[in-house]
């Protein structure tokens, strides 16, 4: 019987896929309409679900991705800023993926890249599943907690979360990762940071 991320990589759509995109579909909505009226940034979204591992039950083992788009102007972002915007997108994230095994989630930022043949910056923030949960569910951890907490624990490998703030992950050119994408990713590549400058309208929805 075919893995888990044969049959996503594969021609069907197994139930999985259906089930990965709805939460990405709510968790998009939910950030969207959070950020558009509070926040001046150029887009936004929950641009894919990068399936990384399936469990012992055939489960899927997933790294949730959110994207904002800082704006071409900005070369050195405000940190501030940065996590108020990780704050949204932790309390976005948290319900539509509560039931579904989270290895971390990925919250990506692009920018800069405004010279002729420049690609934009893209960096991210990654937040164990444990701590967004905590964040979104106690009202006692603040944002400043959570910060605390990801910078506190941070060590030189970027690849292992938490990420206070490290060169971002292109899922969908990793051999053994399946990127989903519903209605509110249009692509893999707009689902990561592959490509950000062209992919940047399509992956989300502006804010």
């Amino acid at each position: 019987m075919p893995s888990l991320l044969e049959r996503l990589l594969g021609d069907d759509t197994p139930d999985e896929q259906v089930d990965l995109e709805s939460c990405q579909e709510d968790a998009d909505e939910t950030l969207r309409t959070a950020v558009e009226n509070s926040y001046d940034v150029e887009e936004c979204g929950v641009t894919g679900v990068a399936v990384v591992n399936e469990g012992p039950d055939g489960e899927p083992v997933v790294v949730p991705i959110a994207r904002f788009s800082l704006g071409e102007d900005v070369e050195n972002p405000d940190m501030d800023f940065v996590w108020n915007l990780v704050g949204e997108a932790a309390n976005a994230l948290q319900d539509p993926f509560d039931d579904v095994f989270v290895r971390h989630y990925d919250i990506q930022f692009t920018f800069d890249g405004d010279e002729l043949f420049e690609a934009e910056e893209c960096q991210r923030v990654a937040l164990t599943d444990a701590l967004v949960d905590r964040f979104a569910t106690d009202s006692g951890f603040t944002l400043r907690d959570l910060r605390d907490a990801v910078e506190e624990a941070d060590d030189i490998d970027d690849e292992i979360a938490p990420v206070a703030w490290g060169e971002a992950k292109d899922y969908s050119r990793t051999d053994n990762a399946a990127v989903v994408t519903g209605a509110a990713g249009a692509s893999a590549a707009a689902a990561s940071c592959a490509g950000a400058g062209a992919a940047g309208a399509a992956g989300g929805g502006a804010c």
